[in-house]
């Protein structure tokens, strides 16, 4: 996992908002997998954790697919949370900046996997 998402990956890990928070840019937006409303800047985003992290969570990063264009990359895939012991399966994009010597996160949606209908293929 590269350096970017697995920061990302640690911080949540960690259990504090605070930093998780600090990975965003200041007018991120966040289309988390446990709301169904937009979150855009620093504290709607530091809300969404705080009560995400009341939690035991995890997460384990299934698959990663990465564009990088001059100061930006783009990742998306699949991760699987892991909320105190409940596995929940979400796909996932990230679009990060990078702000003088800083990358953050400008753009981040989540949301879980729909259930299969038997029709999905490979």
């Amino acid at each position: 996992m590269d350096d970017l998402l697995k920061n990302w990956v640690t911080k949540i890990k960690e259990n504090d908002a605070k930093q998780v928070v600090d990975l965003y840019h200041e007018n991120a937006l966040l289309l988390g997998t446990f709301s169904n409303i937009e979150r855009s800047g620093k504290e709607p985003i530091f809300n969404y954790f705080k009560n995400l992290l009341q939690s035991k969570v995890d997460v384990e990063v299934v698959t990663i697919h990465e564009h990088k264009a001059d100061s930006v990359i783009a990742k998306s895939g699949l991760y699987n949370f892991i909320v105190d012991g409940k596995i929940i399966k979400a796909r996932y994009s990230f679009l990060f900046v990078k702000i003088m010597e800083n990358w953050k996160i400008l753009s981040h949606h989540s949301s879980e996997l729909p259930k299969s209908n038997g029709n999905d293929s490979k």
